[in-house]
């Protein structure tokens, strides 16, 4: 997730959402609205942060993949709940963790927490990722901050994998020393060349991919649109299908605003049919999206 979404005041049209939510989808049953301390923000590299909360309840119940709903304290100008992927939660001793980049005022307010403030969180929220099958081989892809929807799955698996992290630049790698610590091997590409593969991520999925990973892996990916799709597009011509956290814009996170709404196949005369991120995704499989 973002973090930053629409301003308050803006009015946008509700699209119409054609049939009913993909098959199976179920809303999380163990949401929970919860006061959440903070015991740490800190700065993880320039304008990245990693802010911790005391929260029993969320920490016990998120799965990798899902956000909350964060409610800034003492900010009235900012009315609506802010979503953010959860990066890491320890049911025991009760705390679960944000990756999140200061790129707004809803941000540049939450980088500004201290230890002991009280906030309001609603979550988990969202369809996260399936559990990969025993032993079945992992490839995660994850740029810039994408690695807070991802790392869950990395650290809550024995599986053998590869985690392939991405940014514009060696500041933008986030996370490499805790998939490394959870055992996958890792490897790195930027867009300047700074670190790792000089490239785009996706050009060491294709690599990857074509050196044969073993009987279809688990493929995880989390990041900006163009990405996944450049993801979708290089399983999907491989026969492989991959499981992709859309990285959408939200305003309210619980399906009442109707402004993250995205493309799903269909069938019917157009073909596809909008359905709302916050509560079908934020993760889908690469080949049921509408890909234009």
């Amino acid at each position: 997730m973002k973090g930053e979404h629409c301003s308050r005041g803006t009015v946008l049209p509700r699209p119409e959402v054609k049939g009913a939510e993909p098959t199976g989808f179920v809303m999380p049953p163990n949401k929970i609205q919860e006061d959440a301390t903070v015991l740490e923000n800190l700065n993880y590299r320039n304008d990245y942060y990693q802010i911790t909360f005391a929260a029993p309840g969320i920490s016990s119940r998120v799965e990798p993949g899902q956000f909350v709903g964060l409610l800034l304290p003492d900010s009235p100008e900012l009315l609506l709940r802010r979503p953010f992927s959860v990066y890491d939660a320890d049911p025991d001793p009760g705390t679960f963790s944000l990756m999140y980049k200061v790129v707004g005022a809803g941000t540049g307010v939450l980088a500004g927490l201290a230890a002991g403030t009280v906030v309001n969180l609603l979550g988990p929220l969202g369809r996260g990722f399936p559990a990969p099958r025993p032993g079945q081989p992992l490839i995660i892809v994850a740029g810039g901050y994408g690695c807070a929807a991802t790392y869950l799955i990395a650290k809550r698996t024995d599986n053998p994998g590869v985690c392939m992290l991405g940014g514009r630049g060696a500041e933008d790698v986030l996370g490499a020393e805790k998939f490394r610590d959870a055992g996958f091997d890792l490897q790195i590409a930027t867009e300047d060349g700074s670190r790792g593969h000089h490239g785009l991520v996706t050009e060491l999925l294709a690599a990857e991919l074509d050196k044969g990973p073993g009987d279809d892996p688990g493929i995880y990916a989390c990041g900006p649109t163009g990405m996944l799709a450049g993801v979708a597009s290089i399983c999907l011509a491989r026969g492989l299908d991959a499981f992709l956290s859309y990285d959408q814009v939200m305003c309210c996170g619980v399906g009442a605003c109707y402004s993250c709404v995205i493309k799903l196949k269909a069938d019917n005369q157009t073909g596809w049919e909008y359905v709302r991120c916050c509560r079908s995704g934020p993760v889908f499989r690469a080949s049921e999206i509408y890909w234009e």
